[in-house]
């Protein structure tokens, strides 16, 4: 049985893959816009030491695509592309017009707050 929607704590920590099957990172936590209630951005973390020097990377929500024989989700991006991309150190993502725009543009992602 397909579900289409799921509950953010079965997102979080499911795995991140690129198209040629290589494990990116996890989903670490998932970004919603208050106002809208849409999902903007799953946090990426890279699989790292006890998370010393652990960045966090914002990818576009409506970049992941789910793939159920994965368990996880597949992004169109390489390990290079996310971390040349943006990151915050911890959490918190600003929610500066200006940086949001800069994250979308980057990744060629249509924004979350544009109608899909």
């Amino acid at each position: 049985m397909t579900h289409h929607l799921v509950p953010a704590s079965r997102v979080e920590g499911a795995g991140v893959f690129a198209p040629t099957g290589e494990r990116l990172g996890k989903v670490d936590d998932l970004m919603i816009d208050k106002v809208s209630g849409r999902t903007a951005y799953a946090l990426l973390s890279f699989d790292g030491f006890l998370g010393v020097g652990e960045r966090f990377y914002p990818i576009p929500w409506r970049m992941l695509d789910y793939d159920p024989s994965r368990r996880g989700f597949v992004v169109p991006l390489t390990r290079d592309q996310i971390e040349q991309g943006h990151s915050v150190a911890d959490r918190e993502v600003e929610d500066e017009i200006e940086w949001r725009e800069a994250v979308h543009a980057y990744y060629g992602a249509t924004p979350y707050w544009q109608p899909i």
